[in-house]
């Protein structure tokens, strides 16, 4: 299901045309990448990885042209592992936190794991904001992004610059982790 809602995600940005597309990486095992976390990663993390590490820079190319969704890039496995080392202590995060999106800014969602309750919410860490938990999995995540391109909150705009409705992502977020469905 995971997997599904990866490529979904992906052929969304495809569809409207994303450069991001034609510049991802391909994956990386899970031997890998508790290489380069120096854990294991919970199982969403493994097949987020396994399916795309990151994208390739080339020169000139824009925060846009890297964009997956709005502002946000996937990251790769050493780059996720940098953050986490560079990242001060944060209660939302926890102890065991795996960065899968960033921004040129510091901003990055990260798929958390609490291995008492056996859940992995996907925490929003935004530099001078609270940290939020974003959505109650990674498939939920995946869910809410691919919502926002059906339903026109992320969009290129006349520019061809690639925005969205920062509102309606945020509200989206808020209602689908309130209500259980992410």
């Amino acid at each position: 299901m995971l997997e599904e809602r990866i490529q979904e995600l992906w052929a969304q940005a495809e569809r409207i045309g994303r450069p991001v597309v034609a510049h991802r990486n391909p994956g990386v095992s899970a031997e890998f990448l508790e290489q380069c976390f120096g854990v294991s990663v919970p199982h969403d993390v493994a097949v987020w990885f396994g399916w795309c590490n990151g994208i390739a820079y080339h020169p000139n190319q824009t925060q846009d042209e890297a964009a997956l969704v709005p502002g946000y890039e996937p990251l790769t496995a050493e780059e996720s592992a940098a953050l986490r080392g560079e990242y001060p202590e944060d209660p939302v995060l926890g102890s065991r936190w795996f960065p899968v999106l960033g921004t040129g800014g510091g901003d990055f969602y990260a798929v958390t794991e609490n291995r008492e309750t056996k859940c992995s919410p996907v925490v929003s860490v935004m530099i001078g904001e609270a940290t939020r938990i974003a959505a109650n999995s990674l498939d939920g995540l995946l869910n809410i992004f691919i919502e926002c391109f059906d339903s026109g909150i992320f969009y290129n705009d006349a520019d061809g610059s690639f925005q969205a409705d920062d509102e309606r992502w945020i509200e989206l977020e808020e209602s689908a982790v309130s209500d259980g469905r992410s």
